[in-house]
């Protein structure tokens, strides 16, 4: 039942694509943000490995109004630093997880605050699965934690996302084996 709940949840983020408009895909892929000097951010997992990008920004699955991605991967799936910084905020005492609101709050997760003074948001984390402190300074693919299913979550994944230092969300771009691209739902991608 748990398999089948997994797939209808999949196939429904899939087909949601409130991630962007057509207008703002087309754009992207022709070139159309040519002058976009946005930060290039590393696909925060494990050199080598490659995840399914489930969800994306503004996804009618639950990323209404957020400009925020899912990458669906086992428990315990290394998590690394999509851009260098410092810890801000850890959490990792929980092990609790579902779609019950009562779970919102407990997520275990990792921000990180970097040079721009923007941060990056890495949640669901599993319980005991953050190896950073508070004020550790991190390089761009350093490992931070492992993957988990903690907090409002229906499956194991990571949930990212990027915010500037006034809080804002913003839509990063990322370093694929095909270039910067702006990822797109139902697609695997390759950490490098």
């Amino acid at each position: 039942m748990k398999s089948l709940f997994v797939l209808v949840f999949i196939t429904c983020a899939l087909n949601s694509f409130g991630q962007l408009t057509n207008e703002e895909i087309m754009l992207r892929k022709t070139g159309g943000f040519e002058n976009d000097t946005s930060y290039v951010y590393a696909i925060p997992y494990k050199e080598g490995q490659r995840f399914l990008f489930i969800q994306g920004a503004n996804s009618k699955m639950s990323h209404t109004n957020e400009l925020s991605f899912d990458f669906k991967m086992k428990v315990g799936s290394e998590i690394r630093a999509a851009r260098a910084g410092v810890i801000t905020v850890t959490r990792q005492d929980s092990d609790k997880g579902g779609l019950k609101s009562e779970y919102m709050n407990d997520g275990n997760h990792i921000i990180i605050r970097h040079e721009d003074g923007s941060s990056a948001y890495y949640w669901h984390l599993k319980q005991n699965g953050v190896v950073v402190n508070v004020g550790d300074t991190v390089k761009q693919g350093q490992t931070i934690g492992y993957s988990g299913n903690t907090g409002y979550s229906a499956f194991p994944h990571l949930h990212f996302q990027v915010v500037d230092r006034n809080g804002k969300q913003v839509l990063p771009r990322f370093q694929t084996k095909k270039g910067i691209r702006y990822l797109r739902p139902g697609r695997w991608y390759k950490s490098m």
